[in-house]
């Protein structure tokens, strides 16, 4: 209990860095500097700098994760469904039923809804990652359900080699796929969830 008070006391004595005189609000979860409220954003946690600092870009495992994790989510429901009716009704051939695609319909709109809110998916937000687009703003749902998703799916389809080229794309220093490229976007740690993790630790 005495750390915290002399945490909080430490905050209320400090002095904003970019506004001497003014008292501090909070320390940023990031950096730690001193600042005010009207520096801070107190929704994230963070200074003035750090908030409006270029993202960190996602590390490649961290993407290759969060891919394996939504292609899971939107495969294992329907595969468990159709498991289900093939053993009540083994006569049929179940997998081929209409019916096995309605858990992957609700999970397609699960994860537009969490895209719509957040530019993560649900993959993206365990691993606390999200897409943005190329200026930093936030990507819309449709730039990247069609040009991130939908775009190389098809492509895939009539090319195969096109997966392994748009996998390989991550290499460069910016760390974008070819869909990336296509869809002007980038993928970055997550500011707000990083604070979050920052202030937990």
């Amino acid at each position: 209990m005495s750390d915290f008070l002399e945490a909080v006391e430490s905050i209320s004595e400090a002095q904003c860095s970019e506004h001497p005189g003014f008292s501090a609000a909070i320390a940023c979860a990031r950096c730690g500097t001193f600042t005010c409220a009207f520096c801070a954003s107190s929704r994230a946690g963070l200074c003035f700098r750090c908030l409006n600092a270029a993202p960190e870009l996602a590390t490649c495992w961290a993407r290759l994760t969060a891919s394996l994790v939504d292609g899971a989510a939107l495969l294992l429901p329907s595969l468990f469904l159709g498991v289900l009716r093939c053993l009540a009704l083994p006569g049929e051939d179940a997998m081929q039923a209409p019916a096995s695609y309605i858990p992957a319909v609700f999970v397609l709109l699960l994860q537009a809804n969490l895209i719509r809110g957040t530019g993560a998916s649900l993959g993206k937000r365990l691993l606390g990652i999200c897409v943005v687009r190329g200026d930093g703003r936030p990507a819309e749902v449709w730039r990247i359900a069609l040009l991130r998703n939908a775009l190389p799916m098809v492509l895939c389809g009539y090319c195969v080699w096109f997966g392994l080229v748009d996998a390989l794309f991550i290499v460069g220093e910016e760390r974008r796929c070819l869909h990336d490229w296509v869809a002007g976007t980038r993928v970055v740690k997550d500011l707000e969830r990083s604070a979050h993790s920052l202030r937990g630790a």
